[in-house]
């Protein structure tokens, strides 16, 4: 395959905003698998709320070998700009 490909991953946001928007958009099923997973679930609700780091780390470690043409990466900020701005710093500053 050769057209790029445009991801999207949520920022930081609190998990239940993040729970709220899945919700509106129609993702209860995501929702109910939570619901069956409870060391997840529990995890899931910490106060410290969502931080996409090691996700992302993830996903750039293994694209380094792999054919895939990444072309866009967008976080989705749920309109909480500063968190994410804050997150984008701090991810910045880890990786100089």
């Amino acid at each position: 395959m050769d057209l790029p490909i445009y991801a999207g991953m949520p920022g930081p946001v609190s998990r239940q905003k993040l729970m709220r928007i899945s919700a509106s958009l129609g993702l209860g099923q995501s929702a109910s698998f939570l619901k069956k997973q409870q060391n997840m679930l529990w995890k899931f609700f910490s106060p410290s709320g969502y931080k996409p780091t090691k996700l992302l780390r993830g996903l750039v470690q293994n694209l380094a070998g792999s054919e895939a043409n990444i072309a866009y990466l967008h976080i989705f900020t749920f309109n909480d700009l500063a968190a994410a701005e804050q997150w984008r710093q701090e991810l910045i500053a880890q990786t100089r």
